[in-house]
């Protein structure tokens, strides 16, 4: 009886673990079934750089001409108070993919470092999970350089394909947004099988501003930072049109973000990167999800960029990493409440520049509190503008919001970034935009010294006219620049910025005294700013203080080892110099550190064929050669030596590969006759005179060549004649 009761009992437990395995299977299988055969939400995250949400008509501005973005954001979700993590793009877009704060993702400021790899990235996710994905980028700012691009099939950062002239007058460093949607819909139409996610990035409100009057005639005479966000709409709604005539509108969700704001001269600030008023934090936030109707939903709630990487998971029902700091805004999105929850957001470029007192800032529902030398409140319910500043009439609210940012900066779970290896075109570009990087963030100054350090309230009408000044220096107006930075330096010589850009524009005009003048302070009071050091050398040199330029240079290349370029302008000075054997080294670091950097190699084989070193020689001049087979300077060099060491034959066969990589070429048609002649070929170097004669009519050379070879290949005939 007992044994039966336990056959029964095990028999019952056997059933019900089977009904409970048969009910996971099913679960699974239809999960698999809902995940495999449900046609997959594509994503389209299109990001409007420096675009203002005030300056669109969703959010009530009424003088741009937006209507094609103003359409689309009614069919969905428009966030009416978002805020970008910092003024800046790079920090920006790199908290948008994600989902943490600049402190925790590390790219504080632009072209300063490359996310680490061990942060996930959106795109990265979302290709693990059976996604095709592709960005297309306009500006050298998000280049593949900072690690943005992990994840991503596709990375369309090639600026130089640029099919219209940039307004910066270079297709090196931005592209307009006709050539980047076009990259984006060509790749969309490869799209046939997979979902897909795409990243398209528009630049075209970025300053310098242009009124386009091509597009738009006079209508944005007085604001021509509207007609870029013009052009931006302009793009966005042919991209509509595009998914719609491909039929992919109805399973695509599009998200629209806006990357930092724009000064515009409120507060003092043209451009942004400097302050964190709501002009460059607020930016415009919108998603359309194709298989719910959400039009006229419209969230007042305090929300951040950061939470965008969150949420377009949840409505993709894939986990969310496990640690971000975002959180995701899909329950707001189906008109539900949301928690309240603080917004944070920095400015570092104060302090990275200038050695200005960094801003820190929490924004609430209906606060605003900044973190500087003198702190700022804002009620912004009452103060939409941020005008008056109750951070001494309301200390209890001052303290409050105070500890909420201290809270959530304690919270942040912090990552170093990689260290980025910058260009010299790099460096440029990026300066001529107006990100311009610091140095060694622990030298001479502390982030920590709020006390003491400028406040960036005080230096504002200093800031202005900086801003003002780098617009008209992009339009080539270098003397009203530095009359301009003239006026600030004299007041001010604690704006690194003005100093470093006056000493450039001197540079530029080749005023090198001036420059090197405007340089020293700068050197001296921020002695970890390499690039600026680099430049100081470079006018020192040049105008013909060499003892002074190598110290320079030696401190460059001490603090910034893994660049060629300092190596090898050190060598040129010490070259100068006659230290021979110092040179010869700091060349070769140069070509260490950058195999492909040919100036070096000629340089060092024409330094060593000096010191009577040609086989030396011959191994730099063959390298450049090898890397620049049309050199003509390293050709030349190369044919020099091996006439030296007699290796005529290599000889003869260099000069004739010279003239097969340029027939044009006078100098090796030239040099090929005198070798043939030396080799007592005459017929064949007559030959080759007489082409040199033909591309140099006016040049007497040849002519005296061709004479003085008939009349040496006269006398051999006569020779041959008496024997």
């Amino acid at each position: 009886m007992m044994f039966g009761s336990l056959t029964l009992f095990v028999s019952k437990r056997r059933a019900k673990w089977l009904i409970a395995s048969t009910a996971v299977t099913l679960i699974v299988a239809s999960t698999a079934y809902w995940y495999y055969s449900v046609p997959r939400l594509n994503v389209i995250l299109v990001t409007l750089d420096t675009t203002r949400a005030d300056r669109l008509g969703v959010y009530d501005y009424q003088q741009g001409l937006t209507q094609g973005f103003d359409e689309f954001a009614k069919r969905g979700v428009v966030f009416e108070r978002a805020y970008a993590p910092a003024p800046i793009t790079l920090p920006s877009h790199t908290t948008m993919l994600t989902g943490l704060y600049p402190p925790e993702h590390g790219l504080r400021v632009n072209g300063a470092g490359r996310l680490a790899t061990t942060i996930p990235l959106l795109p990265e996710i979302l290709k693990h999970h059976g996604y095709d994905t592709g960005a297309f980028i306009a500006a050298v700012v998000l280049d593949s350089m900072y690690g943005l691009d992990r994840g991503f099939d596709t990375y369309d950062d090639d600026l130089s394909l640029s099919e219209t002239r940039s307004l910066m007058d270079s297709d090196e460093h931005r592209r307009e947004g006709q050539d980047v949607m076009n990259s984006a819909m060509s790749w969309l139409k490869k799209r046939t099988s997979r979902p897909f996610f795409c990243w398209i990035h528009l630049y075209d409100a970025h300053g310098p501003y242009d009124t386009r009057p091509a597009l738009f005639g006079k209508r944005f005479a007085e604001n021509p930072y509207d007609a870029g966000i013009a052009v931006e709409v302009s793009e966005f709604k042919r991209l509509l049109t595009f998914l719609k005539d491909r039929k992919l509108d109805k399973n695509t969700l599009i998200v629209v973000a806006g990357d930092h704001g724009e000064g515009l001269d409120d507060h003092t600030e043209i451009e942004h990167g400097m302050l964190v008023y709501n002009t460059t934090l607020r930016v415009p936030l919108v998603f359309v999800d194709p298989r719910h109707d959400q039009s006229g939903i419209r969230v007042s709630d305090a929300v951040s960029l950061v939470d965008l990487m969150p949420t377009v998971l949840d409505i993709l029902r894939i986990p969310v990493p496990k640690h971000v700091s975002g959180r995701s805004l899909l329950a707001a999105m189906n008109g539900n409440a949301i928690t309240s929850a603080a917004c944070y957001a920095e400015a570092e470029s104060p302090f990275d520049i200038n050695r200005w007192c960094p801003l820190y800032t929490v924004i609430t529902d209906r606060w605003k509190y900044i973190q500087t030398t003198r702190p700022e409140l804002y009620d912004l319910e009452n103060d939409p503008g941020e005008l008056s500043n109750l951070a001494e009439s309301n200390v209890d609210e001052c303290e409050r919001t105070r500890n909420v940012l201290e809270a959530k900066q304690e919270s942040f779970v912090r990552v170093d970034p990689q260290k980025v290896e910058l260009s010299e075109k790099d460096r440029a570009n990026l300066g001529d935009l107006g990100y311009v990087t610091g140095g060694n963030k622990a030298a001479h100054a502390k982030k920590s010294d709020a006390d003491v350090l400028p406040d960036i309230k005080d230096m504002l009408p200093y800031l202005a006219k900086y801003e003002r000044a780098r617009l008209i220096g992009l339009q080539g107006k270098l003397e009203e620049t530095i009359t301009l930075l003239r006026e600030i330096v004299e007041v001010r010589n604690d704006f690194t910025a003005a100093s470093v850009l006056l000493g450039d524009c001197l540079h530029r005009l080749n005023r090198m005294d001036e420059a090197a003048e405007a340089y020293r302070p700068v050197v001296d009071q921020r002695p970890d700013l390499a690039r600026v050091r680099l430049s100081f050398a470079q006018a020192l040199a040049s105008q013909g203080h060499f003892e002074q330029a190598v110290a320079q240079f030696l401190e460059v290349v001490k603090q910034d080892p893994d660049r060629a370029l300092p190596c090898f302008q050190l060598a040129e000075a010490l070259l100068a110099l006659q230290r021979f054997d110092e040179a010869i080294f700091q060349y070769r670091e140069a070509i260490r550190i950058d195999p492909e950097f040919v100036l070096a190699s000629v340089r060092l084989g024409d330094l060593l064929a000096k010191l009577e070193r040609p086989a030396d020689a011959a191994i730099c001049f063959e390298r450049a050669v090898g890397l620049e087979p049309k050199n003509t300077a390293a050709r030349s060099g190369l044919l020099k030596v091996l006439l030296q060491m007699k290796e005529y034959g290599k000889a003869v066969q260099l000069a004739g590969q010279s003239v097969a990589v340029d027939p044009t070429s006078f100098e090796a048609r030239f040099n090929l006759g005198s070798i043939l002649a030396a080799q007592q070929r005459y017929e064949e170097a007559i030959a080759q005179y007489r082409e040199a004669q033909k591309l140099r009519p006016d040049d007497p050379r040849p002519s005296q060549r061709i004479q003085q070879t008939e009349a040496a290949m006269n006398r051999a005939g006569k020779r041959d004649l008496l024997r």
